[in-house]
């Protein structure tokens, strides 16, 4: 027997009837962005069924309506391409690995909380889901409370403190070194696992709401630290200056590395140069002029 199935953006949802409404059992189509409708056939769609959007390799976006309840297990694994996903601001019961797969999704805004969405909460939700595997977080009703971001900063800090190579003996038990790329080979494995946890760290740093001052210090401390601190800049932030004030903020540039920093920027732009040749002259030369007092005994 065929699907019933009502159409949609560059394809159609097949569904069913389920408890007072309406299930979506499955997405068919190659449209980038996704509204699920709020009614169909009259009644609420409350409910996105297991592997319903499973491996969907054109959806950039997805659009929950307010009437959704649940969400299957893995209904959204493997869309490789969706990158946001917008889900109300209600309690949903969740299935196992939702996103499971979704590399490159960056926003899980929830509707009505445009003010925290604009704070970053959006990007943490995903990177919860995403990076810091915890699906605990994926509480509508919680995020951007104390406990929430308490818990959301100690995973944070959890993942910092994990060895570099944890997860490459998985791969090569798995079989998986046997695959060509940077991830598997274990010199790059770890510098490229020291650069994603970097990229969390600027970006909550970059968006302190409610972070604790020490874990603040921690994080600088680790940015600080990390030689591929300077690369994600230079490599995916080079025309921010927030990145450079972070960065020199967390006391990265040093008298020994200066020069190296404004070699790699000949092609930078001039406002981000007068930044560094500012911060120079007010830091670095500084400490310059006080050691010229110290004698040596």
């Amino acid at each position: 027997m065929s699907d019933t199935v009502e159409n949609a953006e560059g394809g159609q949802l097949a569904y069913a009837p389920y408890k007072n409404g309406i299930s979506i059992k499955r997405y068919r189509g190659i449209a980038a962005k996704v509204r699920i409708p709020e009614y169909i056939d009259e009644k609420p769609v409350i409910a996105i069924e297991r592997k319903a959007f499973l491996s969907c390799k054109t959806i950039k976006e997805i659009e929950l309506p307010d009437t959704i309840e649940e969400l299957g297990d893995w209904a959204f694994a493997h869309a490789d391409q969706l990158r946001t996903i917008t889900i109300p601001n209600r309690a949903l019961t969740r299935g196992k690995e939702l996103f499971l797969g979704c590399v490159r999704l960056k926003e899980i805004s929830v509707r009505t909380l445009d003010e925290l969405n604009s704070l970053g909460l959006g990007r943490m939700l995903a990177m919860a889901v995403t990076v810091l595997h915890d699906y605990f977080l994926f509480e509508p009703l919680e995020i951007g409370d104390d406990a929430w971001l308490n818990r959301w900063d100690t995973k944070l800090l959890d993942l910092i403190g994990l060895d570099d190579l944890d997860g490459f003996e998985e791969l090569w038990t798995c079989g998986e070194e046997d695959y060509e790329g940077k991830d598997y080979d274990i010199k790059s494995y770890p510098v490229e696992k020291r650069k994603m946890k970097l990229r969390i760290v600027y970006f909550r740093l970059l968006h302190p709401y409610k972070l604790k001052t020490e874990t603040v210090c921690v994080l600088k401390e680790y940015l600080k630290a990390s030689s591929e601190a300077w690369d994600i800049i230079i490599e995916e932030h080079a025309d921010d200056l927030e990145y450079y004030k972070l960065f020199a903020d967390a006391g990265g540039i040093t008298e020994e590395n200066f020069d190296i920093f404004l070699t790699d920027l000949a092609n930078g732009s001039a406002e981000i140069k007068a930044f560094l040749l500012k911060y120079k002259d007010e830091h670095l030369k500084a400490a310059d002029a006080f050691s010229a007092f110290e004698l040596d005994w």
